[in-house]
């Protein structure tokens, strides 16, 4: 038997008195791993976007955000129920409000990203003319001991030519031209190269036949910390030798792995395993894209 929709929410901008009713909300979350307490203050302040929270009988039961990343690309994410009142359509209001925002304010795409076994969102993604433009999943490999002499640092003074060759790459199309900004993907850009630039993490690859920018995440079972690739861009023979320098470059560093979000393309599958890494997230992460109709 399916569960009566809630009619009376009341979608509104999130405020700071909300934060009891959001950590009471996440805290079972992901078995209490909800990265929502951690960038609840940053969310509040942003000017840009909107952190909106569904209210109903006085309370906090679900809340969602729209971010801009740069004035072509804005990101949905954070969207939560209450554990207690899910299949209620508290989701699918808050995506619609978000949606009604960005429909108003917003421009070029609007998207996100869902688990592969989140049917529900999937639904409503698909219901609200959002297309699936690409799957990813997590691939690592060992770090490789030796010398590693083909990457150079990124200078912020050679953006325009490092922008150029990342858009113009056979590896891009992979992830049909999108870049990873630590589970966020948006289109390359020059400001998102420049803070990459800036941070030590973007690189030339043999003479600019490519170039590398990474990130470092964490794992939340142990702690450990290892490299991410936001963006891989060459030629797609070139892809396995990128891939094992990136493992040679991640040993300098210190670290015992090399990581990748990876594009589950057919075309890049070999490449990855020519390269040394396997898959080691058996789900995916399906991204959906929404084109603004106001060109």
């Amino acid at each position: 038997m399916m569960a009566e929709k809630i009619l009376d929410l009341v979608c509104r901008p999130a405020r700071e008195s909300d934060t009891p009713d959001m950590l009471e909300l996440t805290r079972a979350i992901w078995d209490g791993h909800d990265y929502v307490p951690q960038v609840w203050t940053e969310w509040l302040a942003d000017p840009q976007g909107q952190l909106a929270v569904a209210e109903w009988q006085g309370r906090v039961v679900g809340l969602g955000k729209l971010t801009r990343l740069s004035s072509r690309d804005w990101w949905l994410e954070g969207l939560r129920t209450h554990p207690e009142l899910e299949g209620r359509g508290i989701a699918a209001r808050l995506h619609e409000h978000l949606l009604d925002l960005w429909l108003q304010s917003g421009a070029g795409a609007l998207r996100l990203a869902t688990a592969s076994f989140r049917l529900s969102v999937q639904h409503l993604c698909e219901r609200t003319g959002f297309e699936k433009m690409g799957e990813f999943s997590d691939f690592g490999a060992s770090a490789l001991s030796g010398a590693v002499e083909t990457f150079r640092l990124l200078s912020t003074v050679e953006l325009d030519e490092a922008l150029e060759i990342a858009v113009k790459s056979e590896s891009l199309a992979f992830s049909n031209g999108l870049m990873d900004l630590s589970w966020r993907w948006a289109s390359p850009s020059q400001a998102f190269l420049s803070e990459a630039a800036e941070l030590g993490k973007a690189w030339w690859w043999r003479d600019r036949q490519g170039l590398l920018v990474l990130t470092e995440d964490s794992d939340d079972d142990d702690d450990r910390v290892y490299p991410m690739v936001k963006l891989l861009a060459c030629s797609n023979v070139a892809v396995p030798a990128l891939l094992e320098d990136y493992r040679r470059l991640a040993a300098l560093q210190g670290f015992e792995q090399a990581r990748w979000a990876a594009p589950l393309h057919p075309g890049l599958l070999p490449l990855l395993e020519a390269g040394g890494f396997q898959r080691e997230w058996d789900a995916a992460i399906f991204i959906y894209a929404k084109k603004h109709p106001v060109v």
